[in-house]
């Protein structure tokens, strides 16, 4: 029986041939590939290996099953994401550390790792304020980051620049939006984080989830008082069991790190109190 990966990299044929791209500026992803026990390369297909099968084990089995939905990778090059922290190169050490080179800049990994952590263990958390929450569980988020079962989902699998418009990404979600859904029927995760805001937010709940029955007091919406940038909203479709989560862009650039992380936690919390059922194995 093949992989969720291997499903995915016959799908990720067909939708080149359909729409015509190249290999050389196509992303793959999915499943995100935990440990290696050998050296990989970047151009090698892992798909069906013993990496891949165990991290397929560990998704059937985790009660959270969190896809990361992104915007565009800016790297060309044949490049899967999947592979991010399996290979043998500097940059993947940075990955999996959460340290280091444009790991460390950006902040775009460790702020999606704390994300990760502060989602599947939501009910065990206790911290003053978000500094405080760094500091005491630094060692638990590098260890989860590692352990845990999470996947990448590229909106525009078409490699772009460093940046990418809210414009752009409407315009594939409008040309590409049956695939991605294909996609995500395979990979089946019971919370999706869209972080390019409301364009994928809406193309999940409108297009995606569409006729699917959500109570209004599902939709759980609040802001911050006196603090920028904190807008938070979550809607909970009670039959399909599946949460999406508005979230900014995990990257620091024009935020303070905390929003980032209480965006998308603060109103899991609040679903805790309303639906401790959906957190019942957490």
């Amino acid at each position: 029986m093949e992989t969720i990966n291997q499903q995915l990299n016959s799908l990720f044929k067909k939708w080149k041939e359909k729409r015509h791209y190249s290999d050389d500026v196509f992303v793959s992803d999915g499943l995100v590939y935990k440990k290696a026990t050998r050296k990989i390369k970047w151009e090698e297909d892992i798909a069906g290996s013993e990496e891949d099968i165990a991290v397929e084990k560990l998704w059937d089995k985790s009660p959270l099953r969190i896809a990361f939905l992104l915007k565009d990778t800016p790297d060309k090059g044949k490049d899967d994401v999947r592979k991010w922290m399996v290979l043998d190169t500097p940059e993947s050490e940075q990955s999996r550390n959460l340290a280091g080179g444009r790991v460390g800049k950006t902040g775009f990994l460790p702020n999606l790792a704390r994300i990760l952590y502060g989602l599947r263990y939501i009910k065990r958390l206790e911290y003053s304020d978000f500094e405080d929450f760094k500091r005491k569980y630094k060692s638990q988020i590098i260890d989860a980051w590692n352990d845990l079962p999470f996947a990448f989902v590229e909106t525009k699998k078409v490699a772009g620049k460093k940046s990418v418009t809210v414009s752009e990404i409407k315009k594939f979600l409008k040309s590409d939006g049956n695939f991605l859904k294909e996609e995500l029927d395979y990979l089946k995760p019971n919370v999706i984080v869209c972080t390019c805001d409301d364009a994928q937010f809406d193309f999940i709940t409108q297009d995606y989830l569409a006729g699917e029955a959500i109570d209004e007091c599902d939709k759980i919406q609040f802001s911050y008082e006196n603090a920028e940038f904190v807008d938070c909203c979550l809607w909970y479709f009670r039959q399909r069991n599946i949460v999406v989560i508005k979230s900014y862009h995990p990257t620091n650039r024009g935020k303070y790190q905390w929003t980032i992380f209480e965006r998308v936690v603060s109103p899991m919390r609040a679903l805790l109190k309303s639906h401790p059922e959906f957190f019942e194995n957490f």
